[in-house]
């Protein structure tokens, strides 16, 4: 069985006019799919570039959100550490008013109890003043009705009538005593009449 050359030939022929489109078809869609990789490689470039400026941004608002949580916490301790100083402060004002109302009060007695003293020195004072006036002008008349007597000492303190007698006074006895020396003006003070 011998094939001739023409039947080889002829055989060959069509099976390389079956394969040849075969492998045409076959290089135009690998082609394709190569084309296909080749964009789905790009796409999954872009993907990952994406991913990755993603991830960056993630990272990011991580670090932003991490500043941000510690930002809160600095902002909460300030809020608080404000709170205790304001309190601390109002305490310490209440305080200060307080020891503002104690001093006010204790000025307000110290004041009334010296103005009462005040008043009482000023009282005494006058009192003082018309007793002192009081006196001298007891001693005025005192020394006025001295004139009235004249007396001889004989050793006993006694009086001798016939040479002495009692001698007319310069003036007469007034009912109310007017202050010999006119310069000085006194009350005048009533005067008992002198024993005979």
């Amino acid at each position: 069985m011998a094939m001739d050359i023409t039947e080889i030939t002829t055989m060959l022929g069509t099976i390389l006019g079956i394969i040849t489109p075969l492998g045409g078809v076959g290089a135009w869609l690998y082609r394709k799919q190569n084309k296909r990789l080749k964009e789905a490689e790009a796409a999954l470039a872009e993907a990952n570039v994406s991913k990755a400026k993603v991830e960056s941004k993630a990272d990011e608002w991580n670090i932003w959100k991490e500043q941000l949580e510690a930002e809160r916490e600095h902002v909460k301790f300030k809020d608080e550490r404000i709170n205790e100083l304001l309190r601390m402060n109002a305490e310490k004002e209440d305080r200060h008013q307080q020891d503002i109302k104690d001093w006010e009060e204790r000025f307000t007695s110290q004041t009334t109890y010296l103005r009462s003293v005040q008043r009482d020195l000023l009282a005494k004072t006058q009192q003082e003043i018309v007793y002192t006036k009081k006196i001298a002008d007891l001693e005025r008349e005192r020394d006025f009705f001295k004139l009235w007597f004249c007396r001889r000492e004989f050793g006993n303190e006694k009086c001798d009538p016939k040479k002495c007698g009692r001698r007319e006074p310069q003036q007469s006895i007034p009912i109310k005593y007017i202050p010999l020396d006119n310069s000085n003006q006194s009350t005048p003070i009533e005067v008992s009449p002198p024993i005979d």
